[in-house]
């Protein structure tokens, strides 16, 4: 790696001037603003410490094994609140991985495979443990994670959806307008959903909002092909 004197902060803030974050800021605005930029703090921190962006991938995906394990084992007065900074700090962590690697030019084939995989890690655990809150909450046996985990599997559909369908040309993100901003604003909520372990009595409302968010998330994910089909 070269040497961490060569990275300031104002070399690592220039990739809020990256394809990836104009990119983000459309499909997942509140990623972008409340993560991405805090990323940038601790991508200056893990240059200095020599830290690589597979060790911050690892890392974050450990932090997703364990947010289940925290919603079922930590006493439920404070267990939504350790789900919630949990799931945040895993998402500065997804952000800083990605930042570290372009501003050190480690970028690589494997890296981005396992992050995308951390990723999606992360939204099932994240779902399985506010099903599990849900459940311990509202004392409602294991119902609450099933529905959490159909909601998982249906944003894990969407994901793959998306990945397939989606023609990318190479051209820019088009700029957000008012024809556009409903769905920009609703597809960039999903940085929020950690916040939705903190609902306590509501968090049978929470599991259901995680479902049909899924659902459109879906749907978004299939215009694609229902415009081929409609041709």
């Amino acid at each position: 790696m070269t040497s961490e004197s060569h990275y300031r902060l104002k070399d690592i803030f220039r990739d809020l001037r990256s394809e990836k974050f104009a990119e983000e800021m459309r499909g997942n605005w509140s990623t972008a603003l409340l993560c991405r930029v805090p990323g940038f703090f601790l991508v200056w921190v893990f240059v200095r410490l020599r830290i690589g962006a597979m060790a911050v991938s690892l890392a974050a995906l450990l932090l997703a094994f364990a947010l289940p394990v925290l919603a079922y084992a930590v006493p439920i007065g404070t267990a939504g609140l350790w789900v919630a900074v949990t799931g945040l700090v895993f998402q500065v962590l997804d952000c800083a991985d990605g930042t570290l690697a372009r501003v050190t030019g480690t970028t690589s084939q494997a890296g981005a495979d396992v992050d995308f995989l951390t990723d999606m890690a992360q939204w099932g655990f994240l779902y399985l443990a506010i099903g599990i809150l849900a459940d311990r909450t509202l004392d409602a046996g294991w119902g609450w994670s099933a529905v959490a985990c159909a909601a998982a599997w249906v944003r894990l559909m969407a994901r793959t959806a998306r990945d397939r369908l989606d023609a990318d040309d190479g051209s820019p993100p088009a700029p957000i307008s008012l024809k556009n901003a409903v769905p920009v604003f609703l597809a960039g909520i999903s940085g929020l959903l950690p916040f939705l372990a903190l609902s306590g009595p509501w968090l049978g409302y929470a599991v259901i909002a995680l479902l049909v968010y899924a659902v459109l998330d879906v749907l978004e994910g299939l215009l694609p092909l229902f415009r081929t089909i409609g041709r």
